[in-house]
């Protein structure tokens, strides 16, 4: 090639990685653009009012508490405190930390795919993760999940650099990655055994093997302390009972691997993206959502198809430009945590398979699904195959449109906890009492605090207070039989005769997850309630429509009234 030839050459090679470097950007700020629109149109629902509680407490938290219960998202926790000094407390502010961490993992995962595959690949990456519905849901959210798909992207990318490069520090790097994803979410374990596939990528393969182990053993060295004192005490004291009912098929492994495709048939607990969600806008007939959930399968199929018959060019230094030596360790990496957690299911629950845990295998889903879109394409005629890829993406994006114009357009009405806690602003005074019979306590407390609302807002039974986001009602029927919460509740009965001979007024509040009292929780709700008429109490109704009751003195001259809103 004569000097002539090369300068046109490098000048094409710069024009084309600007172009892409151009490309990625803009797609990035559209992909913010969905992420922070709207942050705070929604109110907080349960467990980012847990995420409150949490980041108030954090520097001060409650003696008879402990930050370590809920288990995971420490990291996160004591990012978002410091964020929350700049930014506020409010619904947007919390959310807006989320919105910018996955903007960021728009151009790292695009990175990785670009080292695997070039330019034209990372920029299809880019868009692929951009405008991913289930990306953009946990954007949105005053959660940790946003940091966990950052810090695995970024473990993935170390991983890569360390499989092929002969530098001890990309080890180091991977291994200080991994930790601290392990420690804001340990469902990063199902992910840790699964980077062994990242051995197809190795030129030296012994060495390999002989670093990863080394890297492995030290993050398990370095979470062994955070998993004794945090892990193994909440997965044995029901912390991880919310994760999946008995009766949860195991065939929710299909739609696991389904909710990492756009406009896939989501789970319901994803509010607004789920079509099974009460909350959810039909923004278009049945039957088009069904044809846009399908069609990204049957482009799978044939990505697939045409991947496998095509030899990509050489990009990294051990594939050769085999396409199987890229596709084997991304499926492996993005398969087996799945897989690693069906198995478990079948141990402990035996259904441990349902939502969240599955976001551990996503960001790889990711890669490997600009990867596919890039090799299928390359079965087109050369200067038709950056318009194959461009039809693929454009295609699945209009699949992707229906979920995410359902999540931007929902505008639902205020909370019931931000209406129980404007209402209970009116009515309260410092120095009352406010006992919720239920889990609404947690709920409750960021709204309370927002309206003004005065009193101590305790929970019955009171070890609720302590178990921050968690429902676990068959151990608190367990000790119902133990008479566990009778000895309790005798502390109850004394904090509310105290507070009434003191001259102020006890509120109780009834559970909302349980309002007409025929729940499994109704034997302990009901428990207070007969117990205070048995004393001769008062208990009337306040609002009915907010589930308040007030508690009043004995009267000797007429029987106690019964509320026509208490379980029975």
């Amino acid at each position: 090639m004569s000097p002539a030839e090369q300068r046109k050459h490098v000048g094409r090679e710069d024009s084309a990685t600007t172009a892409a470097t151009l490309g990625i950007v803009t797609i990035t700020l559209l992909g913010a653009l969905l992420r922070f629109y709207g942050l705070g149109r929604r109110d907080f629902w349960f467990d980012e009012s847990c995420t409150f509680i949490y980041v108030r407490d954090l520097l001060h938290w409650p003696e008879d508490s402990n930050l370590f219960v809920e288990s995971t998202n420490l990291p996160y926790y004591v990012l978002l405190k410091g964020w929350s000094l700049i930014f506020g407390h409010s619904e947007a502010a919390y959310r807006s930390l989320s919105a910018l961490l996955a903007t960021l993992t728009i151009p790292i995962l695009a990175h990785v795919a670009g080292i695997l595959r070039g330019r034209r690949a990372a920029v299809i990456c880019a868009a692929v993760v951009a405008f991913h519905p289930l990306h953009i849901h946990y954007a949105r959210e005053a959660r940790a999940y946003a940091l966990w798909f950052f810090l695995l992207s970024i473990s993935i990318y170390f991983l890569l650099r360390a499989s092929w490069s002969a530098r001890a520090r990309w080890w180091m790097a991977f291994a200080a990655a991994l930790w601290l994803t392990l420690v804001t979410h340990y469902f990063t374990a199902y992910f840790v055994p699964a980077t062994l596939g990242a051995i197809f990528w190795a030129q030296d393969r012994r060495r390999f093997l002989r670093r990863w182990f080394v890297s492995v053993a030290a993050v398990a060295v370095l979470f062994l302390p955070y998993a004794w004192i945090a892990v193994l005490p909440a997965a044995g004291g029901g912390g991880n009972r919310w994760i999946a009912d008995r009766d949860t098929s195991l065939l929710a492994i299909l739609q696991s691997l389904w909710v990492m495709l756009p406009s896939a048939d989501y789970p319901a607990h994803l509010r607004g993206l789920s079509r099974h969600s009460p909350d959810t806008l039909l923004l278009a007939p049945a039957w088009l959502a069904q044809a846009a959930a399908v069609l990204p399968i049957v482009l799978v199929a044939l990505m697939g198809w045409a991947a496998l018959r095509t030899r990509a060019p050489k990009q990294m230094p051990s594939t050769g430009g085999d396409s199987r030596a890229v596709h084997a360790p991304l499926l492996i990496m993005a398969v087996a945590p799945l897989l690693l957690a069906a198995v478990y299911s079948l141990i402990v629950r035996p259904n441990y398979l349902v939502g969240r845990y599955d976001l551990v295998a996503w960001p790889v889903f990711s890669i490997w699904f600009a990867v596919l879109i890039h090799d299928a394409a390359r079965i087109a005629p050369m200067r038709g195959r950056a318009a194959a890829a461009t039809s693929i993406v454009i295609l699945l994006m209009a699949c992707s449109a229906l979920p995410v114009a359902r999540m931007l357009a929902l505008s639902p009405p205020p909370s019931f906890a931000r209406n129980r806690a404007e209402r209970l602003a009116q009515i309260t005074d410092t120095g009352d009492l406010i006992v919720s019979l239920s889990y609404d306590r947690d709920y409750l407390q960021y709204y309370m605090d927002r309206a003004g609302a005065c009193g101590k807002l305790v929970s019955f039974p009171s070890w609720l207070e302590t178990q921050v986001g968690w429902v676990d009602t068959e151990a608190d029927l367990q000790r119902l039989a133990r008479s566990d919460v009778r000895k309790d509740l005798a502390t109850q009965l004394e904090r509310i005769e105290q507070t009434l001979r003191a001259g102020h007024n006890v509120w109780l509040l009834a559970d909302s997850l349980d309002p007409s009292g025929t729940g499994p929780r109704g034997p302990i709700n009901n428990l207070l309630l007969q117990s205070l008429r048995t004393m001769g109490y008062n208990v009337t109704v306040v609002d009915p429509q907010e589930m308040i009751l007030a508690v009043t003195k004995p009267a000797s001259d007429h029987p106690a009234a019964e509320s026509p809103a208490s379980p029975r």
